[in-house]
């Protein structure tokens, strides 16, 4: 029996730097296509290449180990460094956490917990980065608070991103290119332009 079918003769390249959204209605792919490039899922046909270079994913939940604290849980991420804590410290206090760091995930509110994620994926330093709607079940403001601050560390890192979003204004703010994942499964729309400022 075969499956359905959501991604088929999609071929992409992504500039250094360069940040993709991926929109589209639930079901269309646009986590799978996410899950696919993280490694997370197999490729039966074709082939992903990143250049050698590391992945990382923020989810849409954090994901953090619960019985571990916030610096643990970054450091988790980083066990090829020699300098794992210091690296996860630097970036715990990129994200603001500079007094949380020894926090578990249950003390912790809601963007705590997504910015200990975020300084979780930055500091594997990444030359892709995807970003699978993380912000979501967060009030809007503290959600433009963490999106504003994930973009300026994208931008300053030069890291390229693909990055899922249901939100068309969010598409718009944080794109270089924009994916429209529409109609059936596997059914694409790509369009081009700069970013645009709010």
């Amino acid at each position: 029996m075969r499956g359905l079918v959501l991604l088929d003769g999609l071929s992409l390249d992504l500039r250094a730097g360069e940040i993709l959204a991926v929109r589209g209605a639930s079901g269309a792919g646009k986590t799978t296509l996410l899950r696919t490039l993280a490694g997370l899922l197999p490729v039966p046909a074709g082939e992903i290449d990143t250049g050698g270079g590391r992945r990382a994913m923020v989810f849409q939940e954090p994901r953090l180990l619960p019985w571990y604290s916030a610096e643990k849980n970054v450091t988790l991420a980083l066990r090829h460094l020699p300098d794992a804590p210091s690296v996860a410290r630097d970036w715990l206090q990129r994200v603001g956490l500079d007094d949380a760091m020894h926090l578990r995930p249950a003390q912790m509110s809601g963007g705590m917990r997504q910015r200990t994620a975020i300084a979780r994926a930055l500091a594997a330093r990444p030359t892709l980065l995807l970003v699978d709607e993380p912000f979501s079940a967060l009030n809007p403001e503290l959600a433009q608070t963490l999106r504003d601050l994930l973009l300026d560390l994208i931008h300053r890192n030069g890291i390229s991103t693909v990055w899922v979003t249901h939100n068309p204004d969010e598409a718009a703010a944080v794109s270089d290119r924009l994916l429209f994942m529409d109609g059936p499964p596997g059914t694409f729309r790509l369009s081009t332009g700069s970013r645009q400022t709010a």
